[in-house]
């Protein structure tokens, strides 16, 4: 009997069946967990690459809004993928996005971007770095007893100073009568004219004038163009007394709508790239006649001699039409209009200038008189607004500068000294339109004039120095000259990722 026991406890303990199958359960459990972990790195990975990617947005909304932080701060939260954001995904949780302002020095020398407050003046930030951090609930994870992880990225964005393609631009000036009158020493020591000389200089000195690594002066590809334009018109023959050193004063003469007098312009300086000679140069060209018009070095620049009132309808359509030339043979350019007037349009028939009347339409479509006739002319050629007359001057400029945005023109408009009541010929008659800046009617001022004028409601400035504000608060805060074209060139640019350890 103790035999069989032995032998029987010995055939079972040698029997081998039955063991396999906790070798593979054992196995099973190792590859699923594996399997369960590679799913899981997988997930975490993924998440993690939505995590970036709202980062990087939230960061380049973020210097898209610089100079105002507060702005900046809300377009970070807008982008991020924190609750209420654009960029939400359901299994990020418990998200928070950070936003840090800086002064980088490096994008000051690289980007010619400094570091500047709200209002333009020196002191504030240049770059954003934003932080976001996250709980990702994991599928497997509570298998090894993780329910969660924990992520974090960041990204750093210099505001506005990346160029993306190369622009075109025009800048048309007031150079009538009021334009040579002292400046009250707000927006500097000399004539308003010569104040808004040190505004087109400070625009020359943020642009890029030549492509990358190239001599501006030499041959270079050019890369930022800019002419310049001024009202009334001038004799052609005379430009260069604008444009060369010492600075004398052409021959203005007076408005002839539609067709202009051949011998007569309103541009004083064709597309120049050669204002610096290199993007790096921290002084414009002296050598060029633009930066020479814009008063650089010991030249006194455009002056302005007055004559026959203000009427800018015409050099508009003048300007948007060298634009579109200009852009055809520049592939992948973009085009922009830089308009700085008071925007009190009110030229008359009755001015005198070079001893004749100004001309405003083959067809005399003449602003009435108090009797409703002017020269003989009644009926509806005394109330016609349709460019070119006399009658609506405001509206025709109003519609000239929304026909260059709609062809996709960026128009910027510049209140200097621009009041909140005038444009009297359009006191009864005149366009009534709605446009991407603002709306105009008949009766409005020309502070409302330039306003609807651009392009934008953000593309809209004023010195404020008559009651008239810009429309958009963070630009109704830059009100002097250099620092509102300052701000226009950041505009033009783009904001762009840089390393995060960037100083």
């Amino acid at each position: 009997m103790k035999t069989f026991k032995r032998l029987f406890l010995s055939k079972i303990l040698k029997d081998e069946q039955g063991q396999s199958m906790f070798l593979m359960a054992f196995t099973l459990s190792a590859v699923l967990g594996l399997s369960g972990l590679s799913v899981e790195i997988g997930h975490g990975y993924f998440a993690y690459e939505k995590l970036v990617a709202s980062t990087n947005a939230a960061a380049l909304a973020g210097g898209a809004a610089m100079p105002n932080t507060v702005t900046a701060a809300t377009y970070v939260q807008t982008y991020s993928s924190a609750p209420g954001g654009l960029n939400v995904y359901p299994e990020l949780t418990n998200v928070v996005a950070t936003p840090t302002f800086l002064c980088l020095t490096t994008v000051t020398n690289s980007l010619k971007t400094p570091c500047v407050t709200s209002t333009g003046s020196s002191g504030g930030y240049n770059a954003v770095r934003v932080t976001q951090t996250a709980n990702l609930r994991t599928w497997f994870g509570g298998l090894f007893g993780v329910r969660t992880m924990s992520l974090s990225a960041t990204s750093t964005a210099a505001w506005r100073g990346g160029t993306a393609s190369p622009w075109n631009i025009a800048i048309i000036l007031d150079t009538t009568a009021s334009m040579a009158s002292k400046d009250s020493g707000v927006q500097c020591s000399g004539t308003q004219i010569s104040c808004a000389l040190l505004g087109v200089q400070a625009l020359l000195s943020d642009l890029y004038p030549c492509t990358m690594g190239s001599n501006c002066t030499s041959g270079g590809a050019a890369f930022d163009s800019v002419a310049l334009y001024v009202f009334p018109p001038i004799l052609a023959s005379t430009t260069s007394k604008d444009t060369t050193c010492p600075s004398g004063t052409p021959t203005h003469e007076y408005y002839m709508v539609p067709t202009l007098n051949s011998l007569w312009t309103y541009q004083v300086m064709n597309f120049s790239s050669n204002y610096r000679t290199t993007d790096t140069a921290s002084t414009l060209n002296t050598s060029s006649g633009l930066a020479i018009a814009s008063g650089a070095g010991s030249c006194a620049g455009i002056t302005a001699p007055g004559g026959a009132g203000t009427y800018y309808a015409e050099v508009i359509y003048q300007a948007q039409s060298d634009l579109v030339a200009k852009q055809a043979l520049v592939t992948g350019s973009r085009n922009a209009m830089i308009i700085l007037t008071d925007g009190d349009a009110t030229a008359s028939t009755s001015f005198s200038g070079s001893g004749k009347t100004a001309v405003f339409s083959s067809s005399s479509q003449l602003q009435p008189s108090a009797a409703g006739a002017l020269n003989g002319i009644t009926g509806n050629n005394a109330t016609s607004y349709t460019y070119p007359s006399a009658v609506g001057e405001c509206g025709q400029a109003v519609v000239a500068a929304q026909a260059a945005a709609t062809a996709g023109t960026a128009v910027y408009t510049i209140g200097y000294g621009s009041p909140t009541s005038g444009c009297s010929t359009d006191k009864t008659y005149s366009q009534s339109v709605t446009t991407g800046g603002g709306s105009w009617a008949a009766g409005d001022s020309p502070c409302q004039a330039l306003g609807a004028m651009a392009s934008l409601p953000v593309n809209f400035y004023s010195d404020n120095a008559s009651g008239c504000a810009a429309t958009v608060p963070s630009n109704a805060a830059i009100t002097q000259l250099t620092n509102i074209f300052h701000q226009i060139t950041a505009t033009m640019t783009t904001s762009r990722l840089i390393p995060n350890g960037t100083t």
